[in-house]
């Protein structure tokens, strides 16, 4: 089925975000606040601040709260460097440079480093950080040091492919190496080789200020998001870019004349009072990807969860009883969970190691059609993601690479009360604990009042059998029981007090 691409922008003084829509559907989200830019791809001379041997790695110093981290390792941090360059055409022909060699001078505690930024903080994690430079252009993408001319895999006409890369080749100078992106399709001679010129300048001005600074220091600043994404997602296929903002529209205007003045028209100007992104059904999608649970067209569900650990994915059947017998019906929710489920690990910019429990299927049939499907999917995804084959259990293991913090952990903080768990103690716990303290103070309980404070809600749920053990055990000390309502703080917060 052919996919209909758009961009839609919603541009304020204190936030840009810009939804990738894919026959309509909202696919991925990406925000940038301005006061929390991304540093991905950002260039610093940093320090070493500390070696760690037995991971053959180190922090680095970068001029932030926290110290970024360095893979030593060449192979790995190659490899990393690779996967992280990659763009939605770009990814085979980025992980070609993987297994290149390339020597990279060990590093001392103490020593200055320039590094490029992969990762952005995640969490209690400093940023990623790469010995690996690279820069995205508008045709190429250049890794100096690497001697080597990648095409990406998207461009399958095997004479433009061999027209490109001897071009690239040809002005390529000695370590130099360059990935030549979709975009490069057609384009003349001369503004294929001035990108060539362009980055190998802006490489000569980013080895000038680190050669000026004293680390930390940032030696160069990427483009911000808008440009970002008119640079790599505002492509062939993508019909419309819709703007809200008039300032920021006459900026994407004068970006795409200058690269592309025949795609000019495809820019247009959002005038309605309505807000761009409701209008485009947007902010709904965005609102609803908080949650865990996902409806699919036929009546099953989707339920995400997202861990420290690894996200899971769990496939049910819902409302949906199908028509025929149960393996169908099994069968057909597992092929609609499908492209939900890679569109939601888009939305959501899920990343890691992801698990998804597929209902059980004993065709082998329809276990080999729904890991095909899956496969096909993925092809959509920019990050680079792999799966492997469905286990007897319906698990189908999957890694997709991280490019920064989910939507759920951009969007929400955790639950200062229940600490991010989205649980909270029941009210019989609640009570039992002061229970267990009546039990523990014993005979010292003799003649006092004891006050117990609770929200009348959480009160009011408790079993009376709870409250009539409570009353008994003061009883039987002597004492006396005293409950008290409380309106403010956290419901499941419980007072015991002891009163003379």
């Amino acid at each position: 089925m052919e996919v209909r691409r758009s961009l839609v922008v919603n541009s304020t003084p204190l936030e840009t975000r810009i939804a990738l829509l894919e026959n309509g559907q909202v696919c991925e989200l990406f925000i940038e606040r301005s006061f929390h830019v991304s540093q991905v791809g950002d260039v610093y001379k940093g320090r070493v601040a500390k070696l760690l041997q037995g991971m053959q790695s180190a922090f680095v110093a970068i001029g932030g709260p926290k110290d970024g981290f360095l893979y030593l390792d060449e192979l790995e941090a190659h490899r990393l460097g690779a996967e992280e360059i990659a763009e939605e055409d770009d990814k085979e022909a980025a992980l070609e440079f993987a297994s290149l060699p390339v020597t990279l001078p060990p590093v001392r505690e103490g020593e200055e480093v320039l590094v490029q930024v992969v990762k952005d903080p995640i969490g209690t994690k400093g940023p990623r950080l790469s010995r690996h430079i690279s820069f995205p252009g508008r045709f190429l993408v250049f890794m100096p040091g690497v001697e080597h001319v990648g095409i990406s895999r998207k461009i399958t006409d095997g004479e433009e492919r061999e027209r490109l890369r001897q071009l690239i080749k040809s002005h390529a100078l000695p370590g130099e190496g360059f990935i030549v992106r979709t975009a490069a399709i057609g384009e003349k001679d001369e503004d294929l080789v001035s990108d060539v010129i362009a980055l190998r300048e802006l490489w000569a001005e980013v080895k000038t200020r680190n050669a000026a600074c004293h680390a930390p220091c940032l030696v160069w600043q990427d483009s911000r998001l808008l440009q970002k994404v008119l640079r790599d997602l505002f492509r062939e296929e993508v019909a419309s870019l819709w703007v809200d903002h008039s300032d920021t529209y006459q900026e994407v205007v004068d970006f795409v004349g200058h690269l592309h003045p025949e795609w000019v028209s495809r820019v247009k100007h959002f005038t309605s009072d309505l807000p761009i992104f409701e209008a485009f059904g947007i902010e709904k999608e965005v609102d609803l990807a908080r949650f865990p649970k996902v409806f699919l067209k036929r009546g099953g569900s989707l339920v995400i969860n997202q861990t420290e650990a690894l996200v899971s994915v769990d496939v049910n059947t819902g409302k949906f009883v199908g028509k025929k017998d149960l393996e169908e019906t099994v069968y057909l929710t597992n092929l609609d969970a499908i492209p939900e489920v890679v569109r939601q690990l888009r939305l959501r910019n899920l990343g890691g190691i992801i698990v998804i429990d597929f209902i059980d299927m004993m065709d082998p049939d329809h276990r080999e059609t729904v890991m095909s499907r899956l496969q096909e999917e993925l092809l959509r995804d920019r990050n680079h993601a792999r799966a492997v084959e469905i286990s007897e259990f319906g698990l189908v293991e999957m890694t997709r690479k991280r490019t920064g913090p989910s939507l759920e952990r951009l969007l929400t903080s955790a639950c200062p009360h229940c600490e991010g768990s989205g649980r909270r103690i029941s009210p019989e716990s609640a009570l039992l604990s002061v229970y267990r303290e009546m039990a523990r103070q014993g005979e010292k309980l003799r003649g006092a009042t004891i006050r117990i404070t609770m929200h009348p809600d959480y009160r009011a749920a408790l079993a009376p059998e709870s409250k009539d053990g409570v009353f008994q055990l003061a009883r039987a000390f002597g004492a006396q029981v005293t409950w008290l309502d409380r309106a403010d703080g956290p419901a499941s917060a419980v007072g015991f007090e002891v009163c003379r």
